[in-house]
């Protein structure tokens, strides 16, 4: 009961708008920390979710038009994954339907959520504006714990025994190919991402990176993050300094 309750929370903070919901939430590195955390082993809940993370990596919401709910993918896709003894590879692949799943539910959201402002249009004809503050400030995670929070904690106290009996009945052939298909999403989302962010003066850093990585066989990523942000700090330092002489010498 109790960690149904912490999934429900969770799921509560998970999809309520903030400036820090997004950092220490929303994204599924960090909801699948925060459900590892629930459920006795924060680190393999966090390289799950940091796996699905890599596979949304060229994910973008336009206009709140999604594709997929990454909230849902990580914080639900890490407990499917925990819960039902899943490798890596094949928590990436049920992740994706779960995300389709929940895109529904922000439809549902989206939909609800813009009868607020006629209320409050209403209410400021008028002059109610205690009712106005409570709407902004209550609407919203109102809205959130029906749709989003009360679910994830019927699923997370009644679905565990299912989600085991739903894995343990699915043939080894169809794991397999789960697992090759959650092998392939990951590299899936850097190409996307790497498609969005593409420049040609960029390419030498991404050919450099790739050659270090396949020939010196080191596995460090968090040494891959440390020359990318040096590199990263470098080119703009050049850049302002060009910026500055041109100013300068107009």
């Amino acid at each position: 009961m109790v960690q149904a309750l912490l999934m429900g929370l969770l799921a509560l903070l998970n999809g309520i708008q903030g400036p820090y919901h997004w950092y220490f939430f929303r994204e599924p590195v960090m909801a699948g920390f925060w459900v590892g955390l629930i459920y006795g082993d924060p680190v393999q809940g966090t390289i799950i979710g940091a796996t699905i993370n890599v596979s949304y990596m060229g994910w973008i919401s336009a206009g709140g038009a999604n594709a997929s709910d990454l909230y849902w993918a990580g914080l639900l896709g890490t407990f499917v994954a925990i819960q039902g003894g899943m490798s890596i590879d094949t928590s990436v692949a049920f992740a994706v339907p779960i995300g389709l799943l929940g895109n529904y539910v922000h439809v549902a959201y989206m939909t609800i959520a813009s009868l607020w402002p006629v209320k409050m249009d209403a209410l400021a004809a008028k002059g109610n504006w205690r009712g106005i503050r409570r709407i902004q400030f209550l609407g919203g995670p109102a809205i959130v714990l029906v749709l989003r929070a009360l679910p994830v904690f019927l699923i997370a106290l009644y679905g565990s025994e299912f989600i085991q009996t739903m894995i343990n009945s699915i043939p080894t052939w169809a794991m397999n190919g789960l697992a090759a298909v959650g092998k392939m999403l990951p590299a899936l989302g850097m190409s996307m991402l790497m498609k969005f962010m593409y420049k040609k003066a960029l390419l030498p850093f991404f050919v450099l990176g790739f050659g270090i990585a396949a020939y010196s066989g080191m596995t460090d990523l968090l040494l891959y993050a440390l020359v990318g942000v040096c590199l990263a700090v470098i080119l703009i330092k050049i850049g302002f300094n060009n910026d500055t002489e041109q100013e300068g010498a107009e």
